[in-house]
């Protein structure tokens, strides 16, 4: 009986951070993907309007401006995000911290680090990025960080279910 439930023990431990890395990793996919789809067409509706994108946000700006681990709602009237009047499909409560960013064809001036980090660099277009960046488990020092832009709209991750 005592090996059985070590075994148990050692399968559990095995196997419950693979499953709670999954569950935080669809919480986020569930988030993430709907709300950067709302900001893409904005962000494409803002340049079509205006011949350019809006003023960068940039990564020291964040909306919400925190999120404690639980769902905090977005400020879409937030400086910066105004001008977009993002009208969201979903829910305006989220996990999640959101911030754009946006340059000239060429201009590397307005890319963060975070950016960086997912290999982004300024295209030979006027060009914006989304990042989101997310504490699915209340522990702010484990983000996953999720990033789109207008040159690959593939929705990429780093330390997604940490």
């Amino acid at each position: 009986m005592m090996f059985v439930l070590a075994a148990i023990g050692i399968l559990a431990t095995i196997a419950l951070p693979s499953f709670f890395g999954e569950t935080r990793k669809s919480k986020a996919s569930a988030e993430v993907q709907p709300l950067f789809s709302d900001l893409r067409v904005r962000l494409e509706e803002y340049l079509q309007e205006r011949g350019s994108y809006p003023a960068t946000v940039g990564e020291s700006t964040w909306n919400p401006a925190a999120v404690p681990g639980a769902r905090v709602s977005l400020d879409l009237a937030a400086s910066g995000w105004a001008p977009l009047h993002v009208r969201l499909s979903g829910d305006d409560a989220v996990l999640c911290r959101y911030t754009f960013a946006t340059g000239l064809a060429g201009d590397n001036a307005n890319i963060g680090a975070q950016a960086t980090a997912f290999g982004f660099t300024a295209p030979s277009a006027n060009w914006y990025y989304l990042l989101a960046k997310c504490d699915m488990d209340g522990d702010p020092t484990v983000l996953s960080w999720y990033f789109t832009s207008s040159v690959d709209t593939r929705i990429r991750s780093l330390d997604e279910g940490r």
